[in-house]
């Protein structure tokens, strides 16, 4: 799905990288307000990553560009900082803004085809201390 759908879907306020919108394409989604959490299980390889979150600090940014995950939402209408939206811009993430809950935006996004993140959970695979999960 086209980022510019996802905005659309949310009812959402590109407040970022705009003319990526309808070049990025995103398949699945993972919602934390704890960036740590991000880290430490999101499996983002193949760039296809929504990250929503009620955090507003340029550290989602961080976070975001760590994993090359292209769009992140922030949701429950907070007001981003613009140290944030700036950071977003020169970094090329998508930033979208909505007003909707984590868990509602969340809940549009998978009626619609987003599928839940591939997750990285500490298994007994012994060869490994990770193993992918979903």
């Amino acid at each position: 799905m086209k980022a510019r759908k996802v905005a659309e879907l949310i009812d959402g306020e590109v407040l970022s990288a705009k003319d990526l919108i309808d070049k990025i394409e995103v398949n699945t989604a993972f919602a934390a307000d704890l960036m740590s959490d991000v880290l430490a299980y999101v499996e983002s390889e193949k760039n296809d990553l929504i990250l929503i979150t009620g955090i507003t600090n340029p550290q989602i940014v961080r976070t975001a560009e760590m994993l090359d995950i292209p769009v992140v939402i922030v949701a429950q209408g907070k007001k981003v900082p613009i140290e944030t939206i700036k950071l977003a811009e020169e970094k090329g993430i998508i930033l979208i803004n909505t007003k909707n809950l984590v868990f509602t935006t969340s809940g549009i996004l998978y009626m619609n085809g987003i599928k839940p993140a591939r997750l990285r959970i500490i298994g007994e695979d012994t060869s490994s201390n990770w193993k992918i999960y979903n």
